[in-house]
């Protein structure tokens, strides 16, 4: 698919290719090169063109939904890239109540960032305009295959995120059923004891006292 889109826009801007041109003839007056820097200009903005539709159309394929990869994929594409590093490291600072969460997407947040900085050095390099179409087309590739990866990061960031809110639904259960099972069995007790000292009261000291230790035990198991 990039290919395919390179090779439509060189179709259209073989004239801004600087290596076939060679150097500014002697003669050539101030109009012919502002021609010149016109048509280089044209091809950059070309290819910076291409780009952003072909990155447009791969948001698009996710279809619209609030979430951080839209979110974060939308400023690329408008070349947003500071307030995109600033979106996803807010993001990950939001979870203050996951501290699972940030031990295990930091790594991905770092990389994100990378991948934001690289898809903006590709797409505003300075010289592009110097460089053989060979190499136009390298920068062009790379550009769309780091946008690209960026949405897999994101992906797994999300991944990571409801992994994190699923184990901590789950944990909360096993407590509430832990303590559910000290109280049943604290309740049982107590009613034993109560029935055996009614049978046995010179055991009613002992069982007092087994009933207390019992108690405190489970208290603190529960954190209470």
């Amino acid at each position: 698919m990039a290919s395919q889109t390179w090779t439509r826009v060189k179709s259209r801007s073989r004239l801004a290719d600087t290596k076939d041109m060679g150097e500014p003839k002697i003669g050539m007056n101030d109009k012919d090169r502002e021609l010149i820097a016109l048509a280089e200009k044209s091809s950059q903005n070309d290819a910076v063109s291409a780009m952003k539709q072909q990155m447009k159309a791969s948001v698009q394929q996710m279809g619209s939904g609030d979430n951080l990869r839209h979110a974060i994929l939308t400023l690329v594409v408008e070349e947003q890239y500071d307030r995109a590093i600033r979106e996803i490291e807010n993001y990950l600072e939001s979870k203050p109540d996951f501290p699972q969460f940030r031990e295990r997407a930091e790594r991905y947040v770092g990389y994100c960032v990378e991948l934001i900085h690289a898809v903006k050095a590709k797409r505003s390099f300075p010289g592009w305009n110097a460089l053989n179409m060979s190499k136009q087309r390298d920068l062009f590739e790379k550009a769309l295959d780091h946008f690209e990866d960026l949405k897999l990061t994101l992906t797994k960031i999300e991944v990571i995120e409801k992994e994190v809110r699923v184990e901590d639904v789950r944990s909360t259960v096993w407590v509430i059923k832990t303590a559910a099972i000290c109280v049943f069995a604290l309740v049982v007790f107590v009613f034993m004891r109560e029935f055996l000292r009614s049978i046995l009261p010179t055991m009613g000291s002992l069982l007092e006292s087994s009933t207390d230790s019992l108690v405190n035990l489970i208290f603190d198991k529960l954190g209470i």
